[in-house]
Parts: structure tokens; C-alpha cells; sequence
């Protein structure tokens, strides 16, 4: 059924005319009459007797009048609210992360606030797949894709790793510029419960002939043990490569080089706020793909050097 057939009977049955209802809803009376009496043909009843006194509801008529005024009421709440709607649209996008897709969105700070554009951006830290359903988080970024299709993956950039070392220990332990030799240096590495670097833990595992000699479960940490010369480890290129105290040993490591994505359930992706963050968030990936990557030439270092 079309709403503006029920608006026709709204009409005649408030303004008791044809050419009242006419003009209360801005058509012609021959136009209304026409489609009024086509509505009726449709239905199989008549709903108006015209009298000289005007029109005068049928029996089928005062059955249909009373639905057709709760529509007209109904629609005329729906737009008395609609120039607040706008005020009550999501203005807060949250965004689970670990430290290091942090560092990503904070490193670009700047940008990323101006094209949000009011929008407010809460980061918030998680190392493990977020509950989407609960709507207690509206985007998560992770490398790996959703394993259900309520949720949509939006690919940003890709992060790549590389094995690094302090200046001094480097320069203690020659051995840390063969990768050969790599089994007698020092090593730190991730706890075995932590679910995020699954890729290193296997490289690790293929190269070394004991566990690392310390391990944690945040990547800052294990940036920072790196720094205080504690031993050798695989950390996010752009990290490393902006830390003075740190060298990068080898090129970014193919293997362990994984595509960044956007998590949003597919319910949320067409909310304005939650679509300007998410495209917000990837330019500034976008702006840092070298970095990210590893590709800036003056960045690697050559052991033989």
C-alpha cells in the first residue's frame, strides 16, 4: 500500500471536500478526485458517499479514516524531530588498538584531528579481537581479517618488521650483523600467551636454539629492553627506525609483513561519524606507507658497513 493513497483519505475525511483536500495537500481536484477514485477500485470499496452536504464516510470508510489519521500523526512527529536528529548522531568513535597501531595514529596526530573534523577519537588499548556485537567499540585495526560476515575489513596499508639492535650491543656482539650467527646472540621476544605475533614467534622459533632471554607482552617494551642493549629483537620498522639508540640489521622481513585493516560491523559503516574516522585513518596510513613499510632507502642499514 502507498502512503500518499492513505493521505488522499486523510485529507477528504478532515476537509470534507474534494476541493479541500485538494488544496490541503497542494493537487489539483480533478487529479485528487481521479486517484481517489482509483484507490477505491483497488480496495473494492466505496469509502465516501458525495452528498451536496460534501463528503460523507462509507462504512469501509470509517473503518480505514482512523488508520490513516494515526499514519498522518505518526509522520508529522517523524519530522517535527528530524532538524535534532542531527544532534543525536554519533560524535564519539572509539577505536581498539595495541601500542603499535597507536603509535600509527598518534605519530600523525595533527592530521588525523583535522580531518576528523569534530568528530572525537577515543584510542583504546586491546591486544585482543574485540566484541563488535556489544557496539562497545566501534572500529578495531588488526592484521588479521574478521571470521564472521556481520563485520567488514577495509584494507589500509601494510606493517612490516625488521630485527634490530641497540648500537651498543651491536657493537659488543659482531655476531648480530651475520644472520647466520643469530642463535648465539641474545634474544627477546614475546610471552607465550600473547596472541597478536603468532609469525614471530615461528621465526623465532626456526632461527634460535632457546627461547629469547626476556620476554613481555607490549611492543613499547620490547622496544625499549632493545634500547638498553638487552638483546636482539623484531620490531615494526617505523619504530625502530626512529629510535637514535637503535640500528636495523636486516631488511623488512617478508614473512612477517601484514596487510593493516579497518574492523567495522556493517551495521555502523554507513554512520557518518564512524565513515570520517575510518577514512581519516586510512589517509594517514596512506601518508605513512613508506615508514611503514620500510621503504625509505636511508633507513636500512647495511652490515657491512
Amino acid at each position: 500500500m502507498n502512503w500518499d493513497d492513505l493521505k488522499l483519505v486523510d485529507a477528504a475525511a478532515r476537509m470534507r471536500s474534494l476541493s479541500g483536500a485538494a488544496k490541503a495537500l497542494d493537487i489539483s481536484q480533478p487529479q485528487l478526485s481521479r486517484r481517489l477514485k482509483s484507490f477505491e477500485d483497488r480496495v473494492g470499496a466505496r469509502l465516501f458517499d458525495r452528498t451536496p452536504a460534501g463528503l460523507k464516510p462509507t462504512e469501509a470508510g470509517l473503518r480505514l479514516i482512523p488508520l490513516a489519521e494515526d499514519m498522518r500523526k505518526k509522520a508529522e512527529a517523524a519530522c517535527r524531530i528530524l532538524p535534532d536528529l542531527s544532534g543525536s548522531t554519533l560524535k564519539v568513535v572509539r577505536v581498539a588498538v595495541d601500542e603499535v597501531r597507536a603509535r600509527v595514529l598518534t605519530d600523525q596526530f595533527g592530521d588525523l584531528t583535522a580531518m576528523l573534523d569534530g568528530v572525537e577519537l577515543e584510542l583504546i588499548s586491546s591486544h585482543q579481537s574485540v566484541n563488535h556485537q556489544s557496539r562497545s567499540i566501534e572500529l578495531q585495526i588488526r592484521n588479521c581479517l574478521p571470521e564472521t560476515d556481520t563485520l567488514i575489513a577495509r584494507k589500509v596499508g601494510e606493517l612490516a618488521y625488521a630485527v634490530y639492535g641497540s648500537k651498543s650491543f651491536v657493537a659488543n656482539n659482531p655476531s648480530a650483523l651475520d644472520p647466520l650467527a643469530y642463535s648465539s646472540c641474545s634474544w627477546l621476544g614475546f610471552t607465550p600467551d600473547d596472541l597478536w605475533y603468532p609469525a614471530h614467534a615461528r621465526w623465532l622459533e626456526e632461527r634460535l636454539d632457546k627461547p629469547p632471554l626476556l620476554r613481555t607482552n607490549t611492543m613499547t617494551t620490547l622496544m625499549n629492553m632493545t634500547a638498553a642493549g638487552a638483546g636482539l629483537s623484531l620490531l615494526p620498522v617505523f619504530m625502530g627506525d626512529d629510535h637514535q639508540d637503535l640500528v636495523r640489521l636486516t631488511k623488512p622481513i617478508p614473512e612477517l609483513t601484514n596487510p593493516e585493516h579497518i574492523i567495522v560491523h556493517r551495521d555502523l559503516r554507513r554512520e557518518p561519524a564512524v565513515r570520517r574516522a575510518i577514512d581519516a585513518i586510512a589517509a594517514v596510513y596512506k601518508s605513512m606507507a613508506c615508514r611503514l613499510e620500510g621503504a625509505e632507502e636511508d633507513a636500512v642499514v647495511i652490515a657491512a658497513e
